[in-house]
């Protein structure tokens, strides 16, 4: 009888505190008996974890764990191991996050993982991650402690110093790397090898869209879902496409609420809010101040933000650093161009018409939705997948090679901050628009060789003057 996989699944249990709503954990099936219990250890974990960290570190902490724990079950076989091999299991595992196992052959051992390859980025917060775990696990454990529950590991001082390479490889392409793993626990704390890390590199001209094109692709665009996204991202305080997919439907609002939520007077434009996925207590009206989206979430609909769940989930959608404010923990939308913002409240209008005949809030909150699917996807929330369909749809449809020069979905980001440097607005300005926390932020966008080259023609015409 096969044995099941995978056996570690992420949940989220509620909580009464001031600054977490819901406490990732994770249930383990025994791969004998079937049975599925909560592993306690993890539980303990995230407690501590949340008492230092953000709702969406823990989880990000947690699922990588999670992520472990099924990768070592296929790994170990179920079997136990060394020491040593349990360590080396740490860097095959930061070996096949970093290629993925989609290459695999069918009968290979690690094929039902199915990941696809990430950043390097990744990898190191990754490892970071599992060595915390292991630490803690220690601490909790005793220094001689070797094998847990489910086999899963640790790593005592005195035991890993180096590792040597072995002749019986599980994985013989990990064979040539063992002389980078000699400093794993060269010094204390244990750092990411550096085969890991990312590379340094200075960010230079970033290409990005011309204004004629994107007027072009939303102008062609005939989906309102699609077009006000686009409206949005080009014309709408630079926000990033993840920030916009967690829009829910009660964060498009009329101009009438900027003085209640802002101080600011009416401005006849749509008001679009992006609010903390999980953390904002803005629901739709002034009396929930109490509930926050994570509590509404799992009361109501029975599942997490999309900003708390596996990025190998379709419907993920993460959440940076944008500043938010007030008790509701909200941004404003600043509309850079009149004209856009009119266009994108007609998309509106069409997309708020659809959610209220389809009665799409009795499965969930959130505004861009499939508008014209033909199956169960009807009515569901956009996944980032079909939002870049989309954009190569409308990019061919107006004639533009997306993917080219900058011309993607980030791409309309880069676009956003050069339009308002042309506007004439000053950084702090930028800034507050951008909702970055750092006025140094904005300098990795908007930088445009068109710009430079004007200038200095414009120099050169006024000394041709003299």
């Amino acid at each position: 009888m096969p044995s099941p996989f995978p056996i570690a699944v992420t949940a989220h249990l509620p909580l009464h505190s001031r600054d977490h709503t819901a406490l990732p954990v994770i249930f383990l099936q025994d791969p004998q008996s079937g049975e599925s219990e909560i592993c306690m250890e993890v539980v303990k974990w995230a407690s501590e974890l949340s008492a230092e960290l953000g709702t969406v570190s823990v989880g990000q902490h947690i699922i990588t764990v999670c992520r472990f724990m099924n990768f070592f079950r296929l790994y170990s076989q179920g079997q136990s191991l060394s020491i040593k091999d349990q360590t080396i299991s740490i860097f095959a595992y930061l070996d096949f996050r970093g290629t993925g196992t989609k290459y695999l052959e069918t009968d290979h051992l690690l094929y039902p993982l199915n990941w696809n390859g990430v950043a390097k980025t990744t990898v190191s917060s990754e490892f970071n991650y599992l060595i915390r775990y292991f630490r803690f696990l220690e601490s909790h454990s005793g220094a001689d402690a070797k094998i847990l529950d489910r086999h899963l590991f640790l790593l005592p001082e005195r035991e890993v110093i180096s590792l040597q390479k072995k002749s019986n490889d599980l994985f013989i392409h990990l064979a040539n790397q063992r002389q980078y793993w000699a400093d794993l626990r060269a010094d204390d704390p244990i750092r990411v090898p550096q085969r890991f890390r990312p590379t340094n590199k200075q960010n230079g001209f970033r290409p990005f869209p011309p204004e004629e094109e994107i007027k072009r692709i939303i102008t062609t665009e005939r989906n309102p879902v699609f077009k006000a996204i686009w409206i949005l991202l080009a014309y709408g305080a630079s926000h990033r496409i993840s920030e916009v997919l967690n829009i829910w439907q009660a964060d498009i609002l009329p101009s009438s609420y900027n003085k209640e939520l802002f101080g600011l007077p009416a401005d006849g434009l749509p008001l679009v809010l992006i609010a903390h996925p999980n953390q904002s207590k803005w629901l739709g009206d002034f009396s929930t101040k109490k509930t926050t989206r994570m509590e509404h979430l799992l009361r109501t609909y029975g599942f997490p933000p999309r900003s708390d769940r596996s990025s190998a989930d379709p419907l993920y959608a993460g959440f940076k650093t944008k500043k938010l404010s007030g008790n509701f923990l909200i941004a404003k939308t600043w509309w850079l161009n009149e004209d856009a913002a009119l266009a994108f409240e007609n998309c509106v209008d069409k997309i708020r018409a659809f959610h209220l005949r389809h009665r799409t809030s009795r499965k969930h909150p959130y505004f861009f939705v499939n508008m014209y699917a033909k199956d169960h996807r009807l009515g569901e929330p956009l996944t980032m997948n079909r939002v870049s369909q989309a954009w190569v749809h409308a990019c061919e449809r107006a004639g533009v090679k997306p993917h080219t020069r900058g011309r993607n979905l980030h791409g309309l980001r880069h676009f956003s901050k050069f339009y308002m440097t042309e506007m004439g607005l000053s950084s702090s300005i930028i800034q507050i628009i951008r909702g970055d926390h750092s006025i140094l932020s904005q300098d990795e966008y908007g930088q445009c060789s068109t710009a430079v080259n004007r200038a200095l023609t414009e120099m050169a015409q006024i000394k041709g003057l003299r």
